[in-house]
């Protein structure tokens, strides 16, 4: 599977009225795991599940008609496209939780930058599934123990000086947001950006935001010449 996008269907189920329980929006590529996760969430009375969704656009149209309290979103082998997946749903104003492999990495990072307010891994109990769902819904941040360190480890990568503070260089940035910017240095629009990587044009501003946001940057055309200038001291 590669590209923007990825293939698959959606079955829709009729909801019942507003309010409790809370409703639950599937959104994975597999079949059969929607199939699991819509029998493990039955099990509980407080939750829903509206609909069901194996691809990024029939999820996105389903819960802007929907409007489901929390979509369960699994990263698969989606790659980038989890975080602009995220990120158009957060702007509905749909929290979202993440399920996938141990070691999803960087993936996993970019997603919960976009919004995701919670993750869990495919491995857990289907009490522990129901539970972070819930607890999402509720509008608490849900992150599995065994991922928490190695996630803030890269959430919070950005060296800091002897006071504390943050420093402003292209070491804050991850590796994907690195790529991104070393590109836009290299004076590359966001469709060459987004040709060369593989990625969405969506993808590509999403990491130039949140780049501009860490380094305290006003445009592009700042992140180019912050670029240039600090990229030869992480060589040095």
């Amino acid at each position: 599977m590669t590209g923007d996008s990825f293939a698959g269907t959606a079955q829709e189920v009729l909801s019942g009225s507003d309010g409790v329980p809370f409703r639950v929006l599937i959104c994975d590529d597999h079949e059969v795991l929607r199939q699991g996760l819509r029998a493990v969430l039955l099990r509980a009375t407080d939750l829903r599940v509206v609909a069901d969704a194996g691809s990024a656009v029939d999820a996105l149209a389903l819960a802007a008609r929907l409007r489901p309290d929390v979509t369960v979103v699994g990263l698969g082998a989606w790659g980038p496209v989890v975080a602009e997946l995220v990120r158009s749903l957060s702007g509905l104003g749909v929290r979202v939780i993440l399920l996938g492999e141990p070691g999803s990495g960087g993936d996993l990072v970019d997603a919960l930058q976009a919004g995701a307010c919670g993750y869990v891994h495919t491995t857990v109990s289907p009490q522990r599934l129901v539970d972070g769902v819930r607890a999402v819904a509720q509008g608490e941040v849900v992150l599995d123990a065994a991922a928490t360190g190695e996630l803030l480890h890269r959430l919070d990568d950005a060296p800091r000086h002897a006071d504390g503070s943050r420093a402003s260089s292209v070491g804050a940035l991850t590796g994907r947001q690195m790529a991104v910017s070393r590109l836009v240095a290299e004076g590359l629009t966001n469709a060459e950006i987004a040709e060369r990587l593989e990625v969405s044009r969506a993808t590509v501003k999403g990491h130039i935001t949140v780049a501009l946001r860490r380094l305290g940057l006003r445009d592009r055309t700042q992140l180019a010449i912050h670029f240039h200038r600090t990229a030869g001291d992480l060589q040095a």
